[in-house]
């Protein structure tokens, strides 16, 4: 299916590595970086619906975006899993569970739970970080915890 006139060189079931625009990667906001790969799940009318491997999360996303990778008889080893998990992917904010100042770096960390992962995978982040990636979420957490010190340095930031 995708876009009418456009032939691509998947289908579903087959895996395919995504061209990603990342902010975070320094210089020109059009940068992108090729991550994967993802298996594809779905081809509608002018996209298609990719699987992450590690996290099952779904991605609508234009065919023009992939690169074909294999096909769908691909194994997806430990090895390809690791790959994966290397890329560096951004991911989505689930809540903050807990902070705690740390004294060698001079500021507050938070416990943040990523969308798609496991609990085990919970981290450490700086606040300055959360801040500016997710400043609403940030602010409700600080907003509802009974600490002073808290509510004083990272509440009005």
């Amino acid at each position: 299916m995708a876009e009418e006139g456009k032939l691509e060189n998947f289908s579903v079931g087959d895996y395919v590595r995504w061209s990603r625009v990342d902010e975070h990667l320094r210089g020109n906001k059009l940068t992108v970086r090729w991550v994967g790969p993802y298996r594809v799940t779905e081809a509608r009318e002018y996209s298609f619906i990719v699987e992450h491997l590690l996290t099952g999360d779904k991605f609508k996303v234009h065919g023009s975006r992939f690169k074909f990778y294999d096909d769908a008889s691909m194994n997806v080893n430990e090895e390809i899993l690791e790959h994966v998990a290397k890329q560096g992917i951004v991911l989505a904010v689930e809540c903050i569970q807990d902070h705690r100042y740390n004294p060698t770096a001079k500021q507050w960390e938070l416990l943040v739970s990523w969308h798609g992962l496991q609990e085990i995978e919970d981290s450490w982040e700086q606040s300055t970080s959360m801040l500016r990636d997710v400043p609403g979420l940030v602010e409700a957490y600080v907003n509802q915890q009974d600490d002073e010190e808290l509510q004083e340095q990272l509440g009005g930031a």
